[in-house]
């Protein structure tokens, strides 16, 4: 939500938990208590902030961003923006990105396909995820793993936007959200391919050349997405969270937590709910 804890003054409301300035990167992970507001400001370096937990509305130029657990948000340098955290609180990792790195990163990028102030979920969270791992790493690898998670992460941005997902696509963003919607139930690539009007064979082609991944991988995703909520919130045990999100047993559930965050479950939720 910040890029710099020195350039906001005031912030009774917010609390730092950890910072670590490495390689060249200032990173640091906040807590904001619920209903806080944080008035306009802006700051010297661009940075991206990976909403931990909670929500909050960010206002910039006029439009509204709603920025819930799993989103990413690039920011510009010197972009004004405001803040208001929603009942819950929110937590965010902060990370200041160098000035090359933007300009590699936002090369070419039209005005109407910008990647600053777009609110990014999806593939790009595990991107995102994986600095948030490196952050709390202590080693002397550490370094290095960060820097690297944060180029993999703009190369994803980067192979998104190239992909069109930026751009609106009716059919498959509908076949997208038919398969949000049912993710604990079977379903078929023949309704699939109903909702988008296509051929299966053609769907799978344009399904995965949108959003980079399978039908099947985008719905084991989007079970580990909804998964990071409930461990967040606190809701159940880890085997009650998998049996919920519609994994076979708590052995499947790890498998694919793993594969997708680099962490278990029980790591992901001693950390992140802080």
């Amino acid at each position: 939500m910040d890029g710099d804890p020195a350039t906001t003054d005031g912030l009774a409301a917010r609390r730092v938990q950890r910072a670590v300035t490495r390689a060249g990167l200032h990173v640091f992970e906040a807590v904001y208590e619920p209903h806080s507001r944080l008035p306009d400001h802006e700051h010297a370096s661009p940075f991206f902030s990976y909403v931990l937990r909670g929500a909050y509305a960010e206002r910039a130029g006029g439009a509204t961003r709603d920025c819930r657990r799993g989103a990413v948000i690039f920011h510009r340098d010197h972009e004004s923006h405001a803040n208001v955290v929603g009942p819950r609180g929110t937590a965010s990792l902060n990370v200041e990105l160098a000035l090359d790195a933007w300009r590699e990163l936002t090369d070419d990028v039209s005005p109407a396909r910008r990647i600053a102030g777009r609110v990014l979920t999806d593939d790009v969270e595990w991107h995102a995820f994986a600095v948030w791992r490196e952050f709390h790493r202590d080693d002397d690898g550490s370094a290095l793993g960060m820097d690297e998670a944060v180029a993999l992460l703009c190369d994803a941005v980067r192979d998104r936007r190239a992909r069109g997902t930026f751009e609106p696509h009716r059919r498959l963003d509908a076949c997208a959200e038919y398969l949000a919607g049912r993710l604990t139930g079977a379903v078929r690539l023949a309704d699939v391919a109903r909702i988008a009007g296509v051929h299966p064979m053609h769907l799978t082609r344009l399904f995965r050349r949108r959003f980079g991944c399978s039908m099947g991988e985008f719905v084991r995703r989007r079970r580990v997405a909804w998964a990071c909520d409930q461990l967040v919130s606190g809701e159940g045990t880890i085997s009650s969270v998998a049996a919920r999100a519609g994994f076979s047993d708590h052995a499947h559930f790890t498998r694919t937590f793993r594969r997708l965050t680099g962490c278990s479950p029980r790591w992901y939720r001693e950390r992140v709910r802080f």
